[in-house]
């Protein structure tokens, strides 16, 4: 199983350090950037396998029957959570990964998984606003989140249901207002 030292030592790789603080995410800016494209297959896997043991121990007894993968994100870590997730806690029985647009919650998708126990799955959560967004429109349609889960979480704090990452990034300040 991973441990936190071989994740930390993964985003050690990654991290880079600015005097100036740098754009991210059109909202945001930070002296610290983490370079996830830079992430090998190894890291992700081990990064996955690391984020399916601590979801497993913040959820149970419950379980999550989807993963609902958000826009924007470069790593496949959703199906790799996933794939993780299913042999390691789920008897080897997959638990669909499914991409989160508005346009199919509102076609239909919100009713095929009506009452299903969900994860809401991103590479990095800065501000969480994109994060909040999801989980209100999936909940309206009466998707239960159980959880967020993330590459880096760089929140102000706690959301509507935990959080779990596999690295607490650095914070960030916000540059426009939020709302």
């Amino acid at each position: 199983m991973s441990s936190l030292d071989d994740v930390e030592d993964i985003f050690e790789k990654i991290t880079e350090e600015f005097e100036e603080p740098i754009p991210i995410g059109g909202r945001c800016e930070s002296n610290v950037y983490y370079r996830v494209e830079s992430l090998t297959e190894e890291d992700l896997n081990i990064c996955a396998e690391y984020v399916a043991s601590r979801l497993h121990n913040v959820l149970a007894p419950q379980t999550p029957q989807l993963f609902l993968k958000l826009p924007g994100g470069f790593s496949f870590f959703a199906e790799r959570l996933s794939a993780v997730y299913s042999e390691l806690f789920n008897k080897g029985q997959e638990i669909p990964v499914e991409q989160y647009l508005e346009s199919k919650m509102a076609n239909g998708f919100g009713e095929k998984y009506r009452g299903k126990n969900a994860i809401l799955v991103t590479d990095v959560i800065t501000t969480a606003r994109s994060s909040l967004e999801a989980h209100t429109r999936a909940t309206l349609r009466g998707i239960k989140v159980l959880s967020w889960a993330t590459l880096i979480d760089r929140t102000f704090g706690p959301g509507p249901v935990p959080v779990v990452s596999s690295f607490t990034g650095a914070p960030v300040r916000v540059l426009t207002q939020i709302g």
